[in-house]
């Protein structure tokens, strides 16, 4: 069931649901492909980051998004309102055509892949794919003008939230809204499956501050761009 936030500048001109499927590979260690995963049909049940990248240097973005990724993981755990296996993030390449430029992608790929597991960022993967076309843009409604675009999405294709490039501090009164949102919506489902009472969601001005992205999480090095 698709649930409309009523808050068109969340989505920056997105559409409302992630109806353009991906076929993605999943890279582990070493950059190797461990999997085949489709975007969104195989999302775990709940709501991840997606960030999708046509630029190697967009990497550069993801540290501000490893921030809301953990921000919205503690506010749900907070709450008692975390689904087992959510907020993962998966850092979408999109591979160029030209066969040279897709060589030099995935050697990068393998340095951020072997980065990452260093790291112990263990909910943040690197997938790729390169069955993308021209319409992908179109469909998604975003242009392909070479910005890298993130998504907080459900498993079921909605999106909750949709940025460009690098997450901003102006944005997170926003955010913490949706995230609110998200909770009653939880509570309420939870509510209709209990006997006398539910879950109580818990309205928290202060969970601005939980999506500081500088400090949320520790910063990837910059030598990973």
């Amino acid at each position: 069931m698709v649930r409309c936030l009523q808050n068109p500048r969340s989505h920056f001109g997105f559409v409302e649901a992630f109806k353009a499927k991906l076929r993605c590979w999943l890279h582990g260690p070493g950059g190797r492909r461990i999997q085949d995963l489709k975007l969104p049909d195989d999302l775990p049940t709940g709501v991840h980051v997606v960030m999708l990248m046509t630029r190697r240097k967009h990497i550069e973005h993801a540290d501000s998004w490893l921030g809301v990724r953990t921000a919205w993981e503690r506010l749900l755990m907070e709450r008692s309102l975390a689904l087992k296996g959510e907020m993962q993030m998966y850092i979408c390449c999109l591979l160029p055509w030209f066969w040279p430029l897709r060589w030099m992608w995935r050697y990068r790929i393998r340095h951020w892949a072997s980065l990452l597991l260093e790291e112990e960022h263990t909910q943040v993967h690197i997938i790729s794919t390169a069955s993308w076309s021209r319409d992908f843009f179109q469909r998604m409604h975003i242009h392909d003008d070479g910005r890298a675009y993130t998504m907080v999405v459900r498993h079921d294709g909605e999106i909750l939230w949709a940025g460009h490039d690098k997450f901003q501090p102006l944005q997170e009164r926003e955010m913490v809204s949706v995230v609110d949102k998200e909770c009653q919506w939880r509570a309420d489902e939870a509510q209709k499956l209990l006997t006398g009472g539910g879950v109580d969601a818990i309205d928290s001005p202060k969970d601005e501050s939980a999506f500081e992205t500088e400090k949320a999480v520790p910063r990837l090095p910059r030598h990973v761009s």
